[in-house]
């Protein structure tokens, strides 16, 4: 019997001496299983939780020609565990040597549980869609370009005609030079254009094939194999778009204007050109297909272990409300007590206990670090909307920065103070209050900021989102989940954003 005909057999079958014809496969088990057989395979409790599919669907995801169950060849394993440190999946044995010193790994099965309906795989798919987009629009306006061309050069050769007829007949050989310049300018860049479209279509194809194996993904593959398989699609998505990224950095705009020869109306004899075909190129502005898009957002449930309790010492009977803290490159900690008749910044040595108190003037809001000895504190309740900087060395504060509307998150980042000012927006701004930038990110619930590698990310307890912008106010994600109900303030360390749910109580 041929090979490729045993494919098509049932293994139980098979192994009984049967002969049927396999109708189904489940990826866990990796065996082909005909109706009777994938029946009582579902009914048994130790396999009724396995991926089923069809037959022609487990050919459809072989075609993808995608690793989806990956092995480690460096120690003889199965991969099935994920290091969020590093993206990877890695089998036990490199969680004790390369992978050693990483966050604990998870469960490969837990953290791509859901995974269709990940954000991960969703903003894999809009990513994807982002790119066929962008690049039907670019191929869209390179045609429009030349349309632009044509008719550019229709009106340069009216002009030339116009002209030709205040001139005597000796400018029938300068309007032939003229004429044959331009076209030869035209059809040189119009060459260039094509090239490109041609460039574009080719990978607009590449693009049409990802999402398709996405689609086949989703449809037919397991969790573990579609989260798999989405990693390395979005490897390839990654380097198709860096391919791209070199091309359409080169691409312009193709604009033909006539600077016409004044002396053409003094004498006839000594003009020798009608005048020059100027090409002008202009940037396209063509943004980097990755320019717009971080790294999606993973979920985590990290394991967190108290390292130290604190209590925050009380002042008569007001019991504090802390709405910020920041630890000092010292390791000092800073708490913002915001109760109105405390108005101050509780000052903790490393271990938890009382340094001293700062007392304030009015109500603060949020914190942020400056440097190594100073901070700065925003102010959104006092007659004056301000942000106040202290030098810690002296308790001296310098000059305040006054707002028009109330001022609440505050967040510091390579000399720049990053506000979210109500009404307004995030205003980037140096220490002395100079604004360089208004970016468009507002709304009722957004009061906290942070900023970190050149992304702001901010909370929305309203909407119960955390949202991901570019320093230019671009939307890159939004995050939500039921878990995370009223976030409030954010904070980050290495490749984690961490948020804190005030409903929630995590």
């Amino acid at each position: 019997m041929d090979v490729n005909d045993k494919k098509d057999l049932c293994s139980p079958c098979e192994f009984k001496s049967k002969t049927e014809t396999a109708r189904k496969w489940c990826t866990e088990c990796e065996e082909p299983l005909c109706i009777t057989c994938s029946e009582n395979h579902n009914a048994n409790r130790y396999f009724r939780n396995h991926h089923v599919i069809s037959v022609e669907g487990n050919q459809l995801l072989a075609s993808l020609q995608i690793p989806l169950n990956e092995y480690c060849e460096v120690h003889d394993k199965k991969k099935d565990l994920y290091c969020s440190s590093h993206g990877q999946i890695i089998c036990l044995t490199c969680t004790q040597t390369t992978h050693g010193k990483c966050v604990p790994a998870a469960r490969l099965s837990d953290v791509s549980k859901n995974a269709k309906t990940s954000t991960f795989v969703t903003m894999l798919e809009s990513n994807i869609a982002d790119v066929v987009d962008q690049l039907r629009d670019i191929i869209k306006d390179r045609e429009n370009n030349k349309v632009e061309i044509e008719k550019q050069k229709n009106e340069i050769l009216e002009d030339v005609r116009s002209y030709r007829k205040c001139i005597n007949d000796k400018l029938d050989q300068v309007e032939s030079i003229i004429i044959e310049d331009l076209n030869g300018k035209c059809q040189t860049f119009n060459l260039k254009i094509d090239n490109i479209v041609m460039f574009l279509n080719d990978h607009l194809k590449k693009f049409d094939e990802i999402r398709k194996q996405m689609d086949t993904l989703k449809e037919y593959a397991s969790d573990t194999q579609t989260f798999i398989g989405a990693k390395a699609l979005g490897k390839t998505l990654h380097y198709n778009e860096s391919m791209l990224t070199s091309v359409l950095e080169l691409i312009q705009n193709i604009n033909i204007t006539l600077e016409v020869n004044q002396d053409i109306f003094v004498t006839c004899a000594d003009i020798k050109s009608f005048g020059d075909i100027r090409v002008n190129t202009l940037d396209t502005g063509y943004c980097n297909l990755q320019k717009n898009r971080g790294q999606c957002p993973i979920d985590h449930q990290l394991k967190l272990s108290k390292a130290l309790e604190i209590k925050i010492p009380q002042e008569f009977f007001f019991r504090s409300i802390i709405l910020s803290c920041v630890i000092l490159p010292n390791k000092q900690m800073i708490f913002v007590d915001s109760h109105a008749r405390n108005k101050r910044l509780i000052v903790l040595n490393e271990d938890g206990t009382p340094n001293r108190n700062i007392n304030l003037t009015g109500r603060p809001f949020d914190i942020a670090v400056i440097g190594s000895n100073k901070i700065a504190i925003s102010f959104p309740w006092c007659t004056r909307n301000r942000i106040g900087i202290i030098d810690l060395t002296n308790n001296k504060s310098e000059p305040d920065i006054v707002f028009k509307n109330k001022c609440y998150g505050i967040s510091y980042d390579k000399d720049r103070l990053f506000v979210v000012v109500k009404t307004e927006g995030i205003l980037i701004m140096d220490l002395i209050g100079k604004v360089s930038a208004c970016l468009p990110i507002e709304g009722v619930g957004i009061f906290y900021v942070h900023v970190k590698n050149d992304r702001l990310y901010c909370s929305d307890e309203c909407n119960d989102t955390v949202q991901c912008y570019d320093m230019e106010g671009c939307s890159i994600w939004t995050y939500k989940d039921s878990n995370l109900v009223s976030p409030r303030s954010i904070s980050s360390e290495e490749n984690f954003i961490l948020i804190a749910g005030c409903k929630t109580n995590n």
